[in-house]
């Protein structure tokens, strides 16, 4: 339980650091492959409508889910 709360964490920061990225326009392919790494990860036991915004490249409402999730938790 714990490795994945630390995958949804990471998944969570990657997502945040490709969103400053793209708002400076620098590059963001390290975080695209990260994300794709995390999701196949994840996949198991992520929510279906995280792995639904992952998978339609919805990165703000994934991001936004993720955030609520982390808001719960605490």
């Amino acid at each position: 339980m714990q490795v994945e709360i630390e995958r949804f964490s990471d998944l969570r920061q990657t997502l945040e650091t490709m969103m400053q990225r793209i708002e400076v326009g620098e590059d963001i392919m390290e975080q695209l492959d990260q994300i794709n790494a995390l999701s196949q990860a994840l996949a198991p036991t992520a929510p279906k409508m995280l792995l639904h915004y992952l998978e339609r490249k919805s990165y703000t409402k994934a991001l936004a889910l993720l955030e609520t999730f982390f808001n719960d938790c605490l």
